[in-house]
Order: structure tokens, then sequence, then C-alpha cells
């Protein structure tokens, strides 16, 4: 065997043994800690605020039934799926209201809404976070045009068509870039929940980040099904795909879920 063949070999075997020590580290540094909505339900404390008495969402904490997954294209991975069972919580805010959805305790989503004269809830921020090993990847999407995402008799405006706002979404890992977030009433559903149906309208949310071109770019499409007889998130699914560049190179991000929730009343304190 000459020796270049043989050097060829060691190097390659060099290279195999470093990824397969990437790897290592990053089953080793990769978390995903399931919630307990139960324990999320005991600390749950709405007392800080009040609607008095203006329609709103209900307040409290749901379990939902999930599937789904996120992926993150670092070495070939890693894949996380979801739990089977997460938790939301809604809750007052001296602004409005606030839906903070748990899909583990590395990856949560919370959405600011504040009210206007009229009663609406306007979009006031975004928190997106994720965990991938041990690395923190928090987007706060602010700085919105006012965009209304809930009203009492929605389902009224369902020939509206979309709205639209320009917003900004800020990565502690890829930075700052232009966004526009778009509304959208889909129309009424029966949403059958543990045997039992019920009346939903459907809304879509849609993020998109950057442009075509642009280092930062990507889709985020939200629904939600609001119920109309119990102001309650009935369902709620997501589908994403990003990409950008990062002080760890370009990354290409997915993410898709769907939500159902197990009971229309909360869950007990």
């Amino acid at each position: 065997m000459s020796r270049w063949v043989k050097r060829l070999g060691i190097g390659l075997g060099v290279v195999v043994v470093l990824l397969v020590g990437l790897r290592i580290v990053i089953a080793i540094r990769d978390q995903t800690d399931p919630v307990d909505p139960d324990a999320i339900a005991e600390d749950f404390d709405d007392s800080g605020a009040t609607t008095d008495g203006v329609p709103a969402l209900d307040t409290g904490v749901w379990a939902y039934d999930a599937s789904g997954e996120e992926y993150i294209d670092v070495l070939g991975g890693p894949l996380h799926e979801f739990p089977e069972e997460v938790a939301q919580t809604v809750s007052d805010t001296m602004c409005g209201q606030a839906i903070d959805l748990r899909l583990f305790e590395q990856r949560y989503d919370i959405l600011d809404l504040c009210r206007d004269d009229e009663g609406r809830l306007l979009l006031d921020t975004i928190v997106t976070h994720h965990e991938f090993v041990g690395i923190v990847d928090e987007t706060v999407t602010d700085g919105c045009d006012p965009l209304a995402v809930w009203w009492p008799g929605m389902e009224d405006d369902v020939d509206d068509g979309p709205t639209s706002a320009s917003c900004t979404a800020t990565s502690t890992v890829s930075g700052e870039v232009g966004t526009v977030l778009t509304h959208e009433i889909l129309g009424v559903e029966q949403i059958v929940i543990a045997g039992e149906e019920h009346r939903a309208v459907r809304i879509r949310l849609t993020s998109e980040l950057g442009t075509p071109r642009a280092p930062t770019q990507g889709t985020y499409v939200n629904e939600f099904w609001f119920g109309l007889d119990d102001p309650t998130i009935l369902r709620r699914s997501l589908d994403a795909e990003a990409s950008a560049e990062s002080p760890f190179g370009s990354l290409g991000y997915e993410e898709q879920f769907d939500l159902w929730v197990q009971s229309i009343e909360p869950l007990p304190g």
C-alpha cells in the first residue's frame, strides 16, 4: 500500500472520529424536558390584572394532546419530537392578555396582546424560544403596526379579507430582520372535544421573515381555533421553515405541531 493511501486512510479515520465525537457532544448537550400541566396550573396566578367585564378569552391553564417535531440542520440533527401532552396558559395582563404555550421546558411561545378601545386584542410582542444542544435562540417580534388577533364577533368578519402589519424580529443568534405578519379569518368550523362538538372560528397568523435573498428568511404559519361558545383556544397548529446565517454557519430549521385541547374547562389550580 502506498504512503499517500495510508495517509488518506488515517485522515479519513480522524474525520470519522471527530464527527462521532461531535454527535456524542450534541446528544449530551441537547435536552427536551417535558412540562407538567398540573404543576403549571398549581403555580398559575392571574390575580394581578382584571378585564373588568370586558369581553376576553377565558383565563387559566389547559392541557393539550400534541403531535409534531422540530429539526435544526446541525450535523444532521437534532430532531425533537414533542411530548404527547403540553400546556398552554391564557392570563390577564395590565395591557390585555397573554397566551403562553409550553411544548417542553426548552421550547415555548408567548403572545402578548394589548386591548384597544374597541375591546380587540392587538399583537404587541411574540417571543419564540428554542434551545438546541445548549444554545438558546430567542426571537422577539415587536414594533408592529396595529394588528388585531382576537375580538368578540370576529366570526362575522370572515369576508373582510386578511390584514397585515410590519414588524421587526430580533434573534439572539441571527440578529434583526424585518417581518410581515398577516392575520386572516378562515371561517367557522365544528371541533370535537371529549366527544362533544364546539363551534370555533379559525384564524391564520402568518409571519414572513426577511426576503427570498436575505441571510435570514422563513415562514411561520400559526393557526388558532377560538371557541365561540366558550372563548378558549380549542386547537392550534404551526408549520414553519426558516434559514439563517449565524456564528455557527448557515442553519436550516423546520417545525410543525398540532394541538387539541383535552377539555373546555381549565385545569384546577
